[in-house]
């Protein structure tokens, strides 16, 4: 699922400043595309509505739930949907993927509607607060799945130019409109940028993706879906997991209701900040970078087997691909490192930006850590996931929520407000060991692996 990232290295090949600016933007808007929408919107709005606090909280926090809870649930969704398009793609019957497109779309709608109006009816604001809040969360779920399908398109300069009118869309009704009428209008206008999103990215992969044989077919092969099962869970776990400090600390560790079902922890919703801004460059270079590099050794190791190659042959591309793991590792840990530290030197006068108390600055400190390591657990469960040790990456998974579940109940129960960020770096780094161990121990006998679950994949040619 690299092929984009093919297109946005031509960006790079002149060696331009600009030229590369453009391309980590691109790269930076089709990976990460909703949480930087809801980033920049939240800000804006946090920023100009100064005069209504109750109104610019409400919609603080139903942003956030929405985000957060349509994440969860369409993550489910997305690895299974990405490998069975990949799998689709190797048999070179693209006509498959709107199908497969359509029909989880079909599967995940429904869930994210009922989710949504039982979390959002319970705030007591009213049917239509219920109803605009329950669209934005079911356009938004609906996106992430989109998202999965763009990483094949090559049109990346239209996609990211959506994005970008969705949200001028978002900010001008929500500032134009909300100001005057209330709160039901800064939803509006963020929903209806949702909206112009999600309709124009439908459209971009209807057309790039239409065929005229198997455009209408019922998806309907369940040996796919089986076989990827674990996927589910995996996308789940990882996602909840990735959700459950916040959770915790909304809950059961301080956290403060604002109405119905919904509550915050105002302090540590702003110090979550941190991850995101940690994870968009990190996907940005991923989609750009390091996938694609590593994927070329990935298919030569491959093709070195197809094509019966002699031994020492076929070690020296495993070499190959080892170091190009080690090359992607290095190049986030040089993105990550430099973000860190200036998070933690300049920590004092950003939190003041924040307005969050100065008391958390060690918090605040502990979080940006944990934000660097999640980036590297991330890498951990692409790989595994890349050669299909679905297992392990279950297991990691699962050990990184529940660890993420249990430290921060156990952190607020006993040291209370102040143990935020410890249980989340605790966790992320058990993650990390548990992932890394897995996908070190995997590397070592692949070629054990390769022959004896009789799985080879062929050669993919990406058009350039």
């Amino acid at each position: 699922m690299a092929g984009i990232g093919f297109k946005l290295q031509n960006l790079l090949k002149s060696e331009s400043f600009i030229n590369g600016i453009k391309a980590y933007s691109y790269a930076a808007i089709i990976s990460s595309g909703p949480w930087i929408y809801s980033l920049l919107s939240f800000l804006a709005v946090s920023f100009f509505v100064t005069s209504e606090a109750e109104v610019s909280r409400i919609f603080q926090i139903s942003v956030i739930y929405v985000f957060a809870f349509s994440q969860i649930i369409a993550g489910a969704f997305q690895l299974v949907a990405t490998r069975i398009i990949a799998d689709y793609i190797y048999e070179d019957r693209l006509e498959m993927i709107p199908v497969v497109y359509f029909n989880t779309m079909i599967c995940l709608a429904p869930l994210l509607a009922i989710f949504a109006y039982f979390i959002f009816s319970s705030a007591g604001i009213g049917m239509a607060y219920s109803l605009v809040t329950s669209a934005l969360f079911v356009i938004t779920g609906l996106i992430w799945i989109q998202l999965i399908i763009l990483t094949a398109c090559r049109d990346f300069k239209t996609i990211s130019y959506r994005f970008a009118i969705g949200f001028l869309i978002s900010i001008s009704v929500s500032l134009a409109l909300g100001s005057r009428f209330g709160l039901m209008l800064y939803f509006a206008g963020f929903t209806a940028g949702m909206l112009y999103i999600f309709l124009s990215l439908n459209n971009q992969i209807s057309r790039e993706f239409s065929t005229k044989e198997g455009s209408h077919e019922l998806y309907s092969d369940r040996s796919k879906i089986s076989k990827y099962s674990t996927l589910f869970a995996v996308g789940f776990l990882f996602n909840l997991g990735a959700w459950a400090d916040k959770l915790v600390y909304w809950y059961a560790g301080g956290g403060r209701q604002v109405t119905g079902l919904l509550y915050e922890n105002s302090v540590y919703d702003r110090m979550n900040l941190i991850l995101i801004l940690m994870l968009i460059p990190v996907m940005a270079l991923f989609t750009i970078s390091v996938e694609t590099n590593f994927y070329v050794k990935f298919r030569n190791f491959y093709k070195s087997i197809i094509e019966k190659e002699n031994l020492e042959s076929i070690e020296e591309n495993l070499s190959l691909m080892k170091l190009s793991i080690l090359k992607g590792a290095a190049a986030i840990l040089k993105m990550v490192a430099p973000i860190c530290f200036i998070i933690i030197v300049f920590s004092s006068q950003i939190m003041g930006a924040l307005k969050l108390p100065p008391d958390f600055r060690t918090n605040w400190c502990i979080f940006a850590v944990a934000a660097s390591i999640h980036a590297f657990f991330m890498l951990s469960l692409i790989l595994l996931m890349y050669f299909d040790f679905l297992n392990h990456a279950f297991v990691s998974t699962a050990v990184f929520c529940a660890a993420n579940i249990g430290f921060n109940l156990a952190f607020s129960y006993f040291y209370g407000a102040h143990s935020m960020g410890y249980g989340y770096l605790a966790a992320i780094t058990i993650g990390f060991i548990t992932a890394s161990y897995y996908l070190k121990s995997s590397l070592k006998d692949l070629i054990y692996h390769t022959f004896a679950r009789e799985r080879i994949p062929g050669e993919i040619i990406v058009e350039i």
